[in-house]
C-alpha cells in the first residue's frame, strides 16, 4: 500500500522555543565530538586485545567495516551490557521504562504499552514528499493535535528535515507527562537489479541505517542530495524512539529475484540477530537488522526494538483463493514468496528485542476476504468481520513478539477502487462512515492481541496515485496541484486537506455575482465556479420544481464538433456536441452520464480497451459512468467470485458540511429555489484542472493523452414530466464557463470525524500486563514428520515423459518442491528420445542426461520397470527379472542408488511386493487409491492417488483429500502434461478417452499450488520413506555437562548414503540456546520454550544454554 510516497509530515513551535533549543544544542554538539574523540583513543588502546580475542562469528562486508569500526567480541559484549534500554519488546506489547521515586529512591519499572498512532508524511499540497515543505510550526502543531487525539506514537518512513526532530524534541520537553514516541523508518529505494544483495545497494542501505541512527541521536550532518532530507541534526530524540523499522513494502517480484539469484544463502548468524534457516531475502533482512543493532550498540551504547516492514502479499500463510488466473492480469502473484518473522531470533546481546510489523488493509489482496477461513470470522462484538479473522491468523504466525499493524485504514474518497462483501471497501465512504469503519478496524487490531495500531494516515496527500484512476491523471507531475475525490489514495487522512470554496447546502452566501454565467431573462439564474477539487454549479429560480419537470444540464468540455449533437427529448440536432449530461429528477434520483464514446470504462480481461477521446456523433446515447474495480476471481478449489463494477454516476444529495454527506454532489432547497451541484473533476474527464487539461486519447500511442480546454459550454433545459416536452433555460441557449489554471493555491486543514472517533477510542485502549512465556522442563523428541508437520505428500511422475520436465519442473521450482520421477529402463537413452506403447502415440522421453540433472537438483529417480508391462499377469520369475534388471540399468547409468520401484499398471500380488524388497528396493508404489497410514504401512505397497484427467479428481476433491490426510502420507501420481491445444490432447479428445492420465500445464499449476498450500511436508518417496524408517530405528542419547546438553540420534541404519535429516523437537526453559552440529545451527530465542532443530542421525549435537545480559 504505502511507500515513502505515502507519507506526510508537520508541526509547530515558537521562535523563543527554537532559540532556547539552539543554545542547548551547542553544548550537545561539543559533548558529541568529545565523546567521539574519547571513543577513538579507547579503541586504539584496545586494538591489541581485539587482535588476540576470539571474535563472534558474523557475516560482514568491506562496506560495513567502513561504516563501523572493528572491535573485539569482548568489547562488543561490554558495550551491549552497558547499553541504555528505554524500550523493549514482550510477547505481545512494547514495554516502556519509567523511573519512579519511592521513599526517596529511584525505582525502575517497566510498563506495557499498546501503540496507538498515525503514519505521518510530508506532502503538503503542491509538493512531493521529497520536497520537505512542512515547517517547524506545522510539525509542532501536529504533534499537539496527535497527542490530544490520545495517540502515543508517530511513525515516519525516512529521515525528515532537522525541523521535524527539533519540533518533536520540543513537544516532549513541554509535555513530559504525556510523551509521544517515534517509530523511525529507514527508507529503501528500489533495487535496480532486483537483487537486494547487490553490493552497491546493500552499501547504500547500510549508510541509510547509519544516518537514521546518527540523526535520532542528534549527531549528524547530512549533505544535500535529490529526494533526501539534509542539514545539521543536533537534537537528540533517541529517548523517545520506540523502534527502528527497516524498509517498505517489498515487491514480490524483487523478492523472487533476490531469492533466485542467491539460492545458497539460507542463513545469517550475527552478533544480535540470528536466522538459523530461511530464504535469501530473510537472510538479507537479518543482516540489515543486525547491522542496525550493532551500529547503535557500538557507537551510542544504546539499544531499541528493531523490525522490518512486511505486508500481506509476503505473509507466511498460504491462501487457496489467491491465484493469477489469466496472463492478462496486471498484478504480481500475492502468494508465491513469504517473509516469516518466526525465523528471526535475537541473541543474548540484544536486550531490546524484535517486533513484527505489517501493512494490513481489509480489502487487499482479495484472499483477505475470499478465503473460507476469513469469510466466517466473528469479531469481539459478535459481528461478521473478515479483517478480524485474518488478524487472528496473522498473530498466530507471529508468536512471541509484538505484532504492530504499521499501516491500516479506509479512505473518505467518493471513488471506490476495490470492494469487499463486508463493506470494508477501498473508498466510497463518507467521513462519518470512514470514522466508524476505522474504529472497527482499530478494535479488531486491539482485540486480536496485536501490539500496536498505526493508522494510515495523518493528512490527505494530493500527490498520491491509485491504480484505477492514475492513467487519467495527466500530466502526472501536476497531480500534486489538485485533489481528486475519485482517488482513494488521496483521502485516507485523519485531517482533511482541502481548498473547497463552496459548501453544497442550498445557501448562497459563498457565491458571488461575478460567478453568474446565464443571461438575463433565463428561467433560472445559472452560476458556476471551481477550485482544486470540484466544478460547481448553482441554479436559482422560484419556478424550479424537479417533481414537475426534469432538469437536464449538458456540458461540452472541449471542441464543439466532438461529442453528441443529439440530446434526450430534444428533437433537432445541435450545433455543439456534448460529452456529459446531468439529469435531476428528484433529491434521490440524480445522475451524471457520459457520451458513450467518451466513457473511460475498459475491461482488459474481455479485450475491451477503447480510445479515450470524444467523437462526433448524433446517437444521443449517454451511459452511466462505470469502472471495473474487481475482476472476476476463481479460487484454487473452483469457487467463483463475480467481478464488480463501481458505478459513479449517481449524485448524492446532502449538506456537504455534515460528515454523513461529505461526498455529496447535490443539494436542492425547494423553499429558496436553489439547486447546488459539485462534481469531482474526474467525473468530467478532466485530467488536470490546474492546467485545464481534458482527456483526449490518441489511437495507436502507448500513453493516454490530454488536450487543453479553455472553457466548458453548458446547456440547461427542462423536460415536462407529463408530456416529455423540452424547453431551454433561456433563448440564448448555452453558457460559457472559462477554466482558469493555477500553479499555487490556498488550502486549509480540518479534523475529520475520524479524529473525534480516534480520540474517544484511543483513550480506552490500554493494557496492564503482557503475556508471560509458558516455559517447561527440558525435553527432546524426534518429530513424527519432518519439521513437525502434520503428515506428508509426495508428487510422483510415471513413464518419464519429457513434458514432465518442460511443464512440470518450472512449476515445482516456482513452489520450491521436489518430486519422484519413475523411469522405464528400455525407453531411456543417453539423450531425449521418442517412444510409444502399442496402440498409442509417440511421446518424447527423458534421457539419462536429464535424469542426472534431476537427481542433482534434489529430485528422486525411481524405477518404473525394465519394460512398461503389466506384472500381475507375469510369472514371478519374469517379474523379478524386470524388477532387478531395471534397478541394475538405472544405477549403472546414473551412478547412484535407486530406492523406489513403481509398478507399471499397478500390482496386487504379495509375491511382487516381496520381489521388489528382495531386489533391494526400500520402497514400492502401487495404484491402490487410498492414503497411506503409518499404523498399517507396508513400504513395498504404497498406495497412490492417481490424476486420471483434467477434472478427476477435481480441485475440490483434491483439497478434501489433503484435508483428510492429517498424520498420513498421500502420494499423488502424474503421467503426462500436455497443453490444451497439443496434438496429444486433441487425439485423446477425439477418441473420447476418459482416463487420459494427462493434465494441462494450467491445471497442473493449480493442483501443485494446492499441494503447497496443504501445510504438509512435501518430499519424494525415498525421502519420506527413509524418514519413517529412521524414526523407527532411532533412539536419543543425552548427556548434560554444565550448561550444555549433548544429544545424539543413534540410528541402527549404518549406510550414510541412506540417512536424511530428522527434526528434533526441543522444549526448554532457557531463554537463549546455541545449537551446533545440526543442519540449521544458530542462536535461538525459543518461543514459549519450543524450537525445532534439523539433525543428522549418528552425529553429535550440542545445545548450549546462553545467559541473557542484565
Amino acid at each position: 500500500m504505502s511507500e515513502y510516497n505515502k507519507e506526510v509530515v508537520a508541526n509547530i513551535g515558537t521562535p523563543s522555543q527554537r532559540s532556547f533549543m539552539i543554545s542547548k544544542l551547542k553544548y550537545l554538539v561539543i559533548f558529541s565530538f568529545a565523546a567521539l574523540l574519547g571513543f577513538t583513543v579507547y579503541k586504539m588502546i584496545k586494538f591489541e586485545d581485539s587482535v588476540r580475542e576470539t571474535r563472534i562469528v558474523r557475516i560482514g562486508s568491506v562496506a560495513e567495516q567502513k561504516l563501523l569500526p572493528d572491535i573485539s567480541s569482548g568489547e562488543l559484549r561490554k558495550r551491549a551490557e552497558e547499553s541504555e534500554l528505554r524500550f523493549k519488546t514482550g510477547n505481545k506489547y512494547f514495554s516502556v521504562q519509567e523511573i519512579k521515586i519511592r521513599n526517596g529512591e529511584n525505582v525502575v519499572e517497566w510498563h506495557p504499552h499498546f501503540l496507538k498512532g498515525v503514519n505521518m508524511g510530508v506532502a503538503i499540497p503542491g509538493n512531493y514528499p521529497s520536497e520537505f515543505s512542512a515547517t517547524y510550526d506545522m510539525y509542532f502543531n501536529w504533534f499537539r493535535q496527535i497527542a490530544a487525539m490520545n495517540a502515543n506514537t508517530v511513525r515516519i518512513y525516512t529521515v525528515l528535515p532537522p525541523e521535524f526532530y527539533e519540533a518533536f524534541a520540543q513537544y516532549n520537553i513541554d509535555n513530559n507527562s504525556k510523551p509521544l514516541y517515534l517509530m523511525q523508518g529507514v527508507w529503501a529505494d528500489d533495487a535496480d537489479s532486483g537483487d537486494y544483495f547487490d553490493k552497491g545497494y546493500s552499501e547504500r542501505f547500510r549508510k541509510e541505517i547509519k544516518d537514521v541512527i546518527d540523526v535520532v541521536h542528534g549527531n549528524a550532518v547530512i549533505k544535500e542530495r535529490p529526494g533526501h532530507a539534509a542539514g545539521t541534526y543536533a537534537r537528540n530524540v533517541s529517548n523517545y524512539v520506540i523502534g527502528i523499522l527497516l524498509g517498505r513494502e517489498w515487491e514480490p517480484s524483487t523478492v523472487i529475484t533476490t531469492n533466485s539469484k542467491n539460492k545458497k544463502i539460507t542463513k545469517f548468524i550475527g552478533d544480535f540477530i540470528s536466522l538459523p534457516e530461511g530464504n535469501p531475502m530473510e537472510a538479507w533482512l537479518a543482516e540489515m537488522m543486525d547491522f542496525t543493532v550493532r551500529y547503535e550498540t557500538q557507537i551510542y551504547r544504546t539499544q531499541r526494538p528493531v523490525s522490518f516492514v512486511n505486508w500481506l502479499p509476503l505473509d507466511p500463510m498460504y491462501h487457496n483463493s489467491e491465484f493469477i488466473e489469466s496472463k492478462k492480469v496486471r498484478e504480481y502473484d500475492n502468494d508465491i514468496e513469504s517473509i516469516d518473522f518466526r525465523k528471526f531470533y535475537r541473541t543474548p546481546l540484544f536486550k531490546a528485542g524484535i517486533y513484527s510489523a505489517y501493512h494490513a488493509y481489509p480489502y487487499y489482496p482479495d484472499y483477505v476476504y475470499m478465503d473460507e477461513k476469513y469469510k466466517g470470522g466473528i469479531n469481539h462484538k459478535g459481528e461478521k468481520d473478515n479483517y478480524y479473522a485474518y488478524l487472528e491468523d496473522l498473530k498466530d504466525n507471529c508468536p512471541g513478539m509484538p505484532l504492530v499493524i504499521a499501516e491500516y485504514g479506509l479512505p473518505s474518497s467518493r471513488g471506490n477502487s476495490h470492494s469487499t462483501p463486508f463493506g470494508l471497501d477501498q473508498g466510497g465512504h463518507s467521513e462519518k462512515d470512514q470514522a466508524e469503519l476505522n474504529r472497527t478496524l482499530t478494535e479488531d487490531i486491539f482485540h486480536t492481541g496485536c501490539g500496536g495500531a498505526i493508522y494510515f494516515e495523518w493528512i490527505d496527500e494530493w500527490f498520491k496515485f491509485n491504480w484505477l484512476v492514475m492513467d487519467f491523471e495527466v500530466p502526472a507531475e501536476r497531480r500534486k496541484l489538485w485533489h481528486n475525490m475519485e482517488n482513494p489514495e488521496q483521502n485516507f487522512g485523519v485531517i482533511a486537506v482541502e481548498q473547497r470554496t463552496k459548501t453544497v447546502d442550498g445557501i448562497s452566501d459563498d457565491w458571488t455575482e461575478n460567478e453568474k454565467i446565464s443571461s438575463s431573462g433565463s428561467k433560472a439564474v445559472v452560476s458556476a465556479s471551481s477550485d482544486a477539487e470540484y466544478f460547481y454549479m448553482k441554479l436559482k429560480s422560484d419556478k424550479l420544481d424537479p417533481t414537475k419537470e426534469k432538469i437536464f444540464i449538458a456540458i461540452d468540455t472541449y471542441d464543439k464538433k466532438k461529442g453528441s449533437h443529439k440530446l434526450p427529448y430534444i428533437d433537432k440536432a445541435l450545433d455543439r456536441g456534448y460529452e456529459f449530461l446531468i439529469g435531476i429528477h428528484s433529491k434521490d434520483s440524480a445522475e451524471i452520464l457520459v457520451d458513450e464514446n467518451y466513457s473511460v470504462y475498459s475491461d482488459i480481461y474481455a479485450d475491451f480497451v477503447p480510445v479515450y477521446a470524444s467523437k462526433e456523433n448524433n446517437n444521443g446515447k449517454f451511459v452511466r459512468q462505470i469502472l471495473l474495480s474487481n475482476r472476476e476471481r476463481e479460487s484454487l478449489t473452483g469457487e467463483r467470485v463475480a467481478r464488480k463494477v463501481y458505478d459513479r454516476s449517481s449524485l448524492i444529495h446532502g449538506n456537504s458540511s455534515q460528515a454523513e454527506y461529505s461526498n455529496s454532489n447535490l443539494f436542492i432547497d425547494e423553499q429558496s429555489g436553489i439547486i447546488e451541484i459539485r462534481l469531482p473533476w474526474h467525473l468530467l474527464n478532466v485530467t488536470d484542472p490546474s492546467s485545464g487539461q481534458v482527456l483526449n486519447d490518441v489511437e495507436g500511442t502507448p500513453d493516454i493523452e490530454s488536450i487543453k480546454s479553455d472553457a466548458f459550454n453548458i446547456l440547461v433545459y427542462y423536460v415536462n414530466s407529463t408530456d416529455n416536452s423540452a424547453a431551454f433555460n433561456s433563448s440564448g441557449g448555452e453558457y460559457k464557463f472559462s477554466l482558469k489554471g493555477w500553479d499555487k493555491h490556498e488550502y486549509r486543514m480540518r479534523e475529520k470525524e475520524s479524529y473525534r472517533e480516534f480520540k474517544e477510542l484511543f483513550a480506552g485502549l490500554k493494557v496492564t500486563e503482557d503475556e508471560k512465556n509458558e516455559l517447561s522442563e527440558n525435553s527432546y523428541k524426534i518429530a513424527e514428520w519432518y519439521q513437525n508437520k502434520d503428515g506428508a505428500i509426495t508428487i510422483s511422475y510415471d513413464d518419464g515423459t519429457l513434458t514432465q520436465l518442460s511443464y512440470g519442473i518450472p512449476v515445482l521450482d516456482k513452489y520450491k518442491l521436489k518430486a519422484t520421477f519413475a523411469l522405464i529402463s528400455e525407453w531411456t537413452k543417453e539423450n531425449m528420445s521418442s517412444s510409444a506403447e502399442k496402440g498409442s502415440f509417440t511421446v518424447e522421453k527423458i534421457g539419462w542426461n536429464q535424469a542426472r540433472l534431476l537427481r542433482d537438483e534434489g529430485h528422486e529417480i525411481a524405477s518404473h520397470g525394465f519394460m512398461h508391462v503389466k506384472m500381475d499377469t507375469m510369472s514371478v520369475s519374469m517379474a523379478t527379472y524386470h524388477i532387478e534388471e531395471s534397478k541394475r540399468v538405472l544405477e549403472e547409468n546414473l551412478g547412484s542408488k535407486i530406492f523406489t520401484f513403481v509398478f507399471p499398471y499397478s500390482a496386487t500380488r504379495d509375491e511382487l511386493f516381496n520381489a521388489a524388497s528382495n531386489a533391494g528396493y526400500l520402497f514400492a508404489r502401487t495404484g491402490e487409491e487410498t492414503i497411506n497410514e503409518k499404523g498399517s504401512l507396508n513400504l513395498h505397497k504404497l498406495a497412490t492417488i492417481a490424476v486420471y484427467n483434467e477434472y478427476t479428481p477435481s480441485l475440490y476433491e483434491l483439497y478434501s483429500k489433503f484435508m483428510s490426510s492429517n498424520g498420513k502420507w498421500l502420494i499423488l501420481n502424474y503421467h503426462n502434461i500436455f497443453t490444451n491445444d497439443s496434438k496429444e490432447m486433441n487425439v485423446l479428445r477425439s477418441h473420447n478417452v476418459y482416463s487420459t492420465y494427462s493434465v494441462t500445464p494450467e491445471m497442473f499449476d493449480k493442483q501443485i499450488r494446492l499441494v503447497r498450500n496443504s501445510g504438509r511436508w512435501i518430499a519424494p518417496i525415498n525421502v519420506v520413506g527413509r524418514y519413517i524408517m529412521q524414526n523407527e530405528s532411532t533412539t536419543l542419547q543425552l548427556s548434560e555437562h554444565d550448561n550444555k546438553v549433548l544429544i545424539k540420534a543413534v540410528c541402527n541404519i549404518e549406510d550414510s548414503d541412506f540417512l536424511v535429516p530428522m527434526t528434533l523437537v526441543v522444549e526448554t526453559s532457557s531463554n537463549f540456546v546455541k545449537v551446533e552440529g545440526s543442519v540449521n545451527d544458530g542462536i535461538y530465542n525459543p518461543v514459549n520454550g519450543k524450537i525445532l532443530i534439523d539433525i543428522m542421525p549418528n552425529k553429535e549435537l550440542v545445545i548450549e544454554e546462553l545467559k541473557a545480559l542484565k
